[in-house]
């Protein structure tokens, strides 16, 4: 049986964990504890010895901060310098971990692995956990990993734990004993760990710049907050805020990204992103559109005050402040190739070639988007005159209560065969003039007439600019977009509207600028006359 040995400071019995007292400081220390001389079996075991070696340490710091004040204080160079003795040695010497606190911890052992729980070796060496890998895992796995713990090299890439090992890090303790030094660091790397990361965060107005609002979401920061204010049917969640789901959407919409690259800028997985687009749109849908983007939003007498120009008042109402001017027109968002046969061919385009569908969108002459209608499919029986026929005949959207008589539609030569229609529904259409079969060139007073549509009808056209100016219609829209196409160009549409000045602006001079265009418009050319009558055309030289 093998021999015990008592060690002679804590007297437990060990059996191989035994030394001998030889140094004499060690001697003195053991004196010291036991309170009597030391014979000669006495032996010690390794705990006994690792608590001398600290107090050695601890005693040799002391020293050195003492030496270095008594040449500080002895110095004749600056007799008036004074210093806080107990307040320098207290900088060297670390306080008693006494401050107990709720946050979990691992083990402080040296001598097992705190994720594997593997005992180091000289086959597995253990190595410190690095304060970048500590910091990390407080942050990811709130648990506090204390300096003098070791882990197996294999954990660490570059100073941090990996995925694997940061998920198999579990915590031993529910409580934590700290000292003043140990809570100061954590907070000191906690927060340079937060001012290095670049995590977007709509939550707080103030981590992101006004730039980086207005090039993620289109809107300016005070915008984006004006915009978050109409909402309230949005339900808030620990996982997403009201702000971060807008965000979100407006960010797909203004840069067309897939949604698995918006997750990586959010740090959102893919479903939690459409989870985000889908609460949002409908909000949106619900507390802002209503508002700023429908035909029931603005009565017609209201509209014709604040969204008409004075040149199309000049030009087609005879300045009546009561006639509603609209401009009408469609525009193209592209799809994908859908394997749905039937879909496939009624999205099809022999005019573009490829899958589109077709919004009619409906501008004041200032360039307020007063409806967007559809989309509708782009096979050939949805050409501009049968997307408005259809509109009147069913009255969408209330158009039919909103227009009335002797309202002007400003329309291209794509609705040729719909004008009748409307004029027989009483309203004014105001066309581009076709060439007539045989001619080679407009006379002059239907080139003019033309040209006055011209003058007013452009304001739609720069609306569908805009409009595109948001990636996502710009682009080749998914298909699994296809059923919420309309709400989102409803949406965007609503926030051109509320947050974009208007296209046409309102000048003195325009009324005077309408008149001079009316007078010239009558005016015949004098030069095609001169060259006509002359006979100009048929001669080869001029004498």
């Amino acid at each position: 049986m093998a021999k015990e040995f008592k060690c002679v400071v804590c007297g437990r019995c060990h059996l191989k964990s035994r030394r001998k007292i030889t140094t004499k400081a060690l001697k003195q220390f053991v004196r010291k504890r036991i309170e009597r001389n030391l014979e000669e079996n006495d032996v010690i075991c390794e705990k006994c010895r690792s608590i001398y070696r600290k107090t050695l340490k601890k005693v040799n710091n002391e020293q050195k901060v003492s030496n270095c004040l008594s040449e500080c204080i002895t110095d004749d160079s600056d007799s008036e310098f004074v210093i806080n003795t107990e307040e320098a040695v207290s900088t060297k010497i670390l306080s008693p971990k006494q401050i107990e606190l709720n946050i979990s911890s691992t083990h402080t052992s040296h001598r097992f692995c705190i994720v594997c729980k593997k005992e180091g070796t000289s086959r597995n060496k253990l190595c410190k956990v690095p304060l970048q890998a500590r910091t990390q895992a407080f942050i990811k796995n709130a648990v506090f990993i204390d300096g003098n713990t070791r882990c197996c090299k294999h954990h660490l890439s570059e100073q941090l734990f990996d995925d694997t090992s940061l998920q198999a890090l579990t915590a031993k303790y529910t409580t934590t004993y700290m000292n003043r030094s140990d809570i100061t660091s954590l907070l000191e790397n906690v927060r340079k760990t937060l001012a290095t990361s670049h995590i977007l965060n709509f939550d707080n107005p103030l981590s992101l710049s006004d730039g980086d609002y207005y090039n993620l979401t289109g809107l300016s920061k005070q915008q984006f907050n004006e915009l978050s204010s109409y909402i309230v049917s949005a339900r808030q969640t620990n996982v997403r805020s009201v702000r971060t789901c807008i965000a979100v959407l407006l960010t797909k919409l203004r840069t067309g990204l897939p949604n698995h690259i918006l997750g990586t800028i959010f740090s959102l997985t893919k479903s939690q992103v459409q989870r985000c687009i889908h609460s949002a749109r409908v909000s949106l849908m619900q507390d802002f559109c209503t508002t700023f983007h429908w035909v029931s939003a603005y009565k017609p007498r209201r509209f014709c005050s604040n969204h008409t120009t004075p040149i199309a008042k000049t030009l087609f109402a005879n300045d009546s402040e009561d006639a509603a001017i609209i401009v009408m027109d469609g525009t193209y968002i592209y799809l994908q190739k859908n394997a749905d046969y039937e879909f496939q061919r009624l999205s099809y385009s022999l005019h573009k070639n490829r899958p589109l569908v077709k919004p009619m969108v409906i501008v004041g002459t200032d360039g307020y988007i007063l409806s967007v209608l559809g989309p509708y499919f782009a096979n050939g029986k949805n050409n501009d005159a049968a997307i408005t026929k259809h509109m009147i005949s069913v009255n969408a959207e209330g158009m039919n209560e909103w227009l009335e008589t002797s309202d002007v539609c400003v329309v291209d030569r794509g609705f040729r065969d719909v004008v009748d229609f409307l004029r027989e529904q009483g309203y004014n259409v105001e066309m581009p003039v076709y060439l007539k079969k045989g001619s080679k060139q407009h006379p002059v007073e239907e080139a003019n007439a033309s040209r006055l549509v011209t003058k007013v009808r452009w304001v739609v056209e720069s609306v569908n600019a805009r409009v595109k100016q948001w990636r996502f219609f710009d682009k080749v829209v998914s298909n699994h977009f296809i059923p919420i196409i309309g709400d989102l160009l409803r949406i965007v549409c609503a926030v051109c509207n509320k947050f974009r000045p208007p296209l046409a602006g309102t000048h003195p001079e325009d009324k005077s600028i309408a008149e001079a265009m009316l007078e010239k418009c009558k005016k015949g050319n004098a030069i095609q006359k001169m060259v006509t009558e002359e006979g100009l055309l048929t001669k080869r030289t001029i004498s």
